[in-house]
Parts: structure tokens; sequence; C-alpha cells
């Protein structure tokens, strides 16, 4: 197995671990649902992001996959009505 496959697998087990400690806060009542759902939405993009970071070569695609991130980061923080972070 691959350096990258090992990488893009801890990548992929750590984001899943914390979208699952923060379903489990918001089980138990230590978290709004909103909060809740669009922690997990921007954690899964990270996630996202750092696999096309560890997998890509071509520097044009991972600005690309930054920019996007950060969009839809935004989107949800709009659809959330979230302080946004500029």
């Amino acid at each position: 197995m691959k350096l990258k496959n090992i990488l893009g697998f801890g990548v992929a087990a750590y984001f899943t671990y914390k979208g699952i400690s923060k379903l489990m806060q918001y089980d138990r009542d230590k978290s709004p649902f909103d909060d809740t759902i669009s922690e997990i939405g921007k954690d899964a993009i990270d996630g996202i992001n750092h696999i096309v970071t560890i997998f890509s070569d071509d520097e044009n695609e991972k600005r690309l996959c930054d920019s996007v991130s950060q969009l839809t980061k935004t989107g949800i923080d709009v659809v959330t009505n979230r302080k946004m972070d500029f």
C-alpha cells in the first residue's frame, strides 16, 4: 500500500471521528442542531480538501479545491445565519 493511500485513509478516519463526536455532543444536548450540522458539513469539506491535497499533484486543482471549499463554507454560514469567517 502506498503512503498516499494510508494518509488518505487516515484523513478520512479522522474526519469521520470528528463528525461522530459532534453528533454525540448533539445527542447529549450539548450543542444546538444548526451548529452541529454546520460544523459537520465544514469538517467534511475540510476532509475532502485534505484528501485532494494529498492525492493531487496539480497546483491549479489544489487552489480550485481551496476556493470551492471556502465558498461552500461561506454558503453554510449564510444558510445557518452564523457569523462568517473571512
